[in-house]
């Protein structure tokens, strides 16, 4: 016992010495339960919503006013067609389309019944049953409402709204069709982080990097000879996956195939310059990989893979604004589900560009210096 206790004593004082390991496994424990206890929330709040309002009287108006009550809708898009509702959600403007025909107020007073039409975006299964359950609620409220002053004078109690529901894009809520795109995201980060992190730190534990130092070699000839099969790789990873997706799961792809690749191609090169960069703060190969894990955490939990951003709080929302996966999921399943194009993806595209550019030209200075020193 004795020689065992000496041991484990050797190794908790080796723990301690490693400070970027010891406030990795002091920090992720902490970081994941406020991830859990804060971002995961299915509750959704503040979902965007466009209308076209063709009564424009007080049960439209009425109407409008619970929707947007204790924050469950968010109007953001005022059509001035019908037809323009679904574009609004297919520009990605909206994620519910409601459409209230002309006449509200007459045909309640007449007890006819008035059809709404209603769209959801159905890309995502869960936000769609969510938000279909919140629209129920709003309206059975308003019916009851508007039904209390007719039980009362004993008139007939006909549901004076109706809505028709369309769910959009992913009519039949089949789950792998929200998550093939999203894994994409999630594979290319885990794959090109960890894999690109671990090999230069490999380097450097095997006493390699030490020859590459004295051969002429310049240092952004190290990270791109070191980077380029990774890339290689995860192309052509994501593409098996797509053709999986697609082939085997029916997961169809309604926009550009060439602004899908370029979208892969910009987060490939930004993931693998996030592994140069924690290639660079990391001594050892355990190091490289529990910040890889620090890295990739709340990848999952803020870029709307699994949790819907809708339903986090205002500061975990912010804060998924820099995670650059979401722009890749958001984009491919833009391209694959909605057929969105470059009109509506600029904003992922150009999100992405930066976030390549600037990591790549942070990790290509920084691993410079770390050859110098």
């Amino acid at each position: 016992m004795n020689r065992i206790a000496a041991l484990a004593q050797k190794e908790f004082t080796q723990i301690r010495r490693d400070h970027v390991l010891s406030r990795l496994i002091v920090g992720l424990p902490i970081v994941m339960t406020l991830l859990f206890g804060y971002a995961i929330n299915f509750t959704l709040s503040g979902i965007r919503l466009s209308v076209y309002d063709g009564s424009q009287d007080r049960i439209s108006q009425y109407l409008l006013q619970e929707l947007q009550k204790e924050n469950r809708f968010t109007l953001t898009h005022i059509a001035q067609d019908p037809a323009q509702v679904p574009q609004a959600i297919q520009q990605n403007r909206a994620r519910v389309g409601l459409v209230i025909p002309a006449g509200a107020l007459q045909a309640v007073r007449q007890d006819k019944a008035v059809t709404l039409e209603v769209y959801v975006d159905g890309s995502d299964p869960n936000f769609a049953f969510q938000t279909q359950a919140a629209l129920r609620k709003v309206l059975g409220d308003v019916n009851s409402r508007l039904l209390a002053g007719k039980v009362l004078a004993g008139a007939a109690t006909t549901p004076p709204l109706t809505p028709t529901l369309h769910t959009l894009y992913n009519p039949d809520n089949k789950t792998a069709w929200f998550t093939i795109p999203g894994i994409i995201g999630l594979i290319m980060t885990i794959f090109t982080v960890l894999l690109t992190a671990l090999s230069i730190v490999r380097e450097n534990e095997g006493r390699t990097m030490e020859a590459l130092i004295a051969s002429p070699i310049q240092p952004y000839e190290v990270v791109l000879g070191k980077v380029l099969p990774y890339f290689v790789i995860a192309t052509l990873v994501s593409l098996v996956v797509l053709a999986l997706g697609h082939f085997v799961f029916g997961v169809p792809v309604r926009g550009s195939l060439l602004l899908l690749f370029g979208l892969i191609v910009l987060f490939v090169l930004g993931s693998l310059g996030v592994g140069v960069l924690i290639s660079t703060l990391a001594r050892t190969q355990i190091q490289a990989v529990f910040g890889t894990f620090a890295y990739i955490l709340p990848t999952i939990f803020l870029s709307g893979f699994v949790f819907p951003v809708d339903g986090m709080p205002l500061f975990f929302k912010a804060l998924s604004a820099v995670i650059p996966a979401r722009y890749l999921i958001d984009g491919t399943r833009g391209v694959m589900l909605r057929g969105a194009g470059l009109e509506t993806l600029w904003i992922d595209l150009l999100a992405l560009s930066i976030f390549s550019v600037a990591v790549l030209g942070l990790a290509s200075l920084r691993f410079g210096k770390r050859l110098a020193t």
